[in-house]
């Protein structure tokens, strides 16, 4: 069965990339590009056309960190789970750091080791949005279940916006994340069962001709329910479109653009949530440093710049922004931060100015 999902009116990651020299002669390869001594490896049949395999991007020198939660070895790439996307293996309970293209949003997926070897596209995968910048530094939890999905949830994604399939529990969990204009993108589900859930357009913004964020569209929400069963052979469809999209700013949810010049490195929140330049995080670390600019997103329309808050490690608690603004839908919100006190007794400036979105990211 094929859910067609159209909806009227018209929803962020960086780095240089570094080249990988992959021999493929008699199944080996030799990986240097990582500062690592020369060492030439066996590479399994299953692997043979992974791009670089084992190391693919992995590179001290990168900024994206991305964090094993399981105690099983995984698989990570970027967009779908195909060999020439493939950045990456990372041990049980560890981490690796990988160097991407700078300037862009990237959908992370994650599969168990184990379970790809026995049932390759069927494995079970985990998402998540990452932005890559050169300069910011950014962390990436990762924790694929050791399941097998025999039902297949196909999406078709025809418009120019990441497109994030959420879940409707209000955890912020995601079963998908779909760049702009992918086709037959194929998310391996468990038979037998029904997910409800939630679509939610995210449109690239740019600044000084640079992607720097994903703001959701305020009017671009959909809620539905995928099943998976005999009916349907095991096989759910959505196709994601926008009819008469104006592609405008003035739908978009309030974002900030955040000066930080306090001298201490920050972390940005709404309430008791931290923050990213794709909105709300969980298990990652995204951090704005001293004398940075970013932008944050994940604020909602009317509620009060009074929401955004900081914490680091050289004071206690939340600290709340003093100034009380509304934040309005198609609004940028120039927020800059500066400590007058000391760093016993800090005395925060909190300043906050109101700008339209096509005058920021135009």
């Amino acid at each position: 069965m094929k859910k067609l999902l159209s909806i009227l009116a018209l929803a962020v990651f960086g780095l240089s990339f570094t080249s990988c020299i992959f021999f493929h002669e008699n199944n080996t390869s030799n990986n240097s590009n990582n500062g690592n001594n020369n060492t030439t490896i066996t590479i399994p049949e299953q692997y043979k056309d992974f791009y670089n395999y084992p190391t693919g991007k992995q590179n001290s020198k990168g900024t994206l960190t991305l964090e094993n939660q399981i105690n099983f070895e995984v698989l990570v790439f970027t967009s779908t789970v195909e060999p020439q996307n493939y950045i990456g293996t990372i041990p049980a309970a560890s981490s690796i750091t990988v160097k991407l293209d700078a300037g862009k949003f990237y959908n992370i997926v994650a599969v168990q080791k184990e379970v790809y070897d026995e049932k390759k596209e069927q494995a079970a995968q985990t998402t998540k949005l990452a932005y890559y910048s050169d300069t910011q530094a950014y962390t990436v939890s990762v924790s694929p279940e050791n399941l097998v999905g025999d039902g297949k949830w196909i999406f078709n994604n025809s418009t120019n916006y990441w497109v994030s399939i959420e879940h409707t529990d209000g955890s912020g969990n995601t079963f998908a994340v779909i760049a702009p204009n992918a086709r037959r993108v194929v998310v391996p589900m468990k038979s037998g069962k029904t997910y409800d859930y939630k679509i939610v357009y995210k449109q690239e913004l740019k600044y000084n001709n640079v992607v720097m964020a994903l703001v959701d569209k305020s009017l671009k929400y959909q809620n539905d329910t995928a099943y998976f069963n005999t009916s349907n052979n095991f096989q759910f469809e959505t196709d994601l479109s926008l009819e008469n999209d104006t592609s405008t700013y003035d739908d978009l949810l309030p974002s900030v653009q955040f000066t930080n010049a306090t001298k201490k490195t920050l972390r940005i929140y709404n309430g008791n949530i931290q923050l990213s330049n794709f909105g709300e995080i969980n298990d990652e670390e995204y951090v704005l440093g001293a004398g940075d600019t970013a932008f944050f997103t994940g604020f909602k329309e009317n509620s009060s710049s009074t929401s955004l808050g900081i914490r680091s490690t050289a004071w206690d608690g939340l600290q709340s922004c003093t100034e009380d603004i509304t934040f309005e839908k198609g609004k940028v919100y120039l927020v800059t931060l500066k400590n007058l006190g000391t760093d016993e007794t800090p005395v925060f400036e909190w300043v906050v100015t109101e700008k339209n979105a096509i005058e920021v990211y135009k």
